[in-house]
């Protein structure tokens, strides 16, 4: 009863953007699996407890965490991207068919993520999705990174759609302040990430237990 009544307020909704990690995409273990290689290439411990402890989106954060010195960290990004080129990357469960689906009804369906254009792309055309994904937005097209607005903003603004006709949905306290922060509102999905804890303090408007549960919209 309490899911159907959020479900409510999808309602009418003209587009649904969606989170990549950890929201479409199941890439947390593949994640852990390259920073344990990442820091031990800088002679830095990492396990379980610290991926929990350090987890954001912004993988900046981490480094930070980790002691990582700020003159690395173009170096670390290009050990972490062509560690991650060597995973296999799964949807998470119902991912294709509830895009598939939205589409068939008129929804305009997108991506906006911290990830690199370069990587998520070569990921969103291995599930055969970028048909359906207009205008997506990755982390090394904006300046800012979540939980500023800017990303989401920009996808909005090449769909031509305003933001009180917009759902967001991702996995992680981050999403759900960059959607408050653009007027649109935000849709938690919990995800293989160690960030639950988080994302339920963030108090979105909807929260549901899978993807497959948007199409009861």
């Amino acid at each position: 009863m309490e899911t159907s009544r959020r479900l409510r307020q999808l309602e009418n909704r003209r587009a649904v953007i969606f989170d990549w990690d950890g929201t479409l995409a199941d890439t947390a273990e593949a994640s852990y699996r390259c920073y344990v290689r990442l820091f031990e290439s800088f002679s830095l411990p990492f396990d379980r407890e610290t991926y929990a402890r350090t987890y954001s989106p912004n993988w900046y954060h981490t480094f930070r965490c980790l002691d990582l010195p700020e003159e690395h960290w173009s170096e670390a990004d290009r050990r972490w991207l062509a560690f991650f080129a060597e995973e296999t990357v799964a949807l998470i469960d119902g991912a294709a068919e509830v895009i598939t689906t939205l589409a068939a009804r008129g929804i305009a369906t997108s991506v906006v993520t911290s990830g690199s254009r370069e990587r998520v792309v070569r990921e969103i055309d291995a599930h055969g999705l970028s048909q359906h994904l207009r205008h997506p937005v990755f982390g090394t097209d904006v300046e800012n990174k979540k939980p500023h607005p800017e990303a989401l903003l920009l996808c909005l603004e090449r769909l031509s759609v305003k933001p009180a006709d917009a759902v967001y949905v991702g996995d992680s306290a981050e999403d759900i302040a960059m959607a408050r922060a653009a007027g649109v509102c935000s849709v938690a999905v919990p995800g293989p990430y160690p960030n639950h804890d988080s994302l339920h303090a963030a108090n979105a408007d909807v929260t549901l237990r899978s993807l497959k549960d948007l199409l009861a919209s």
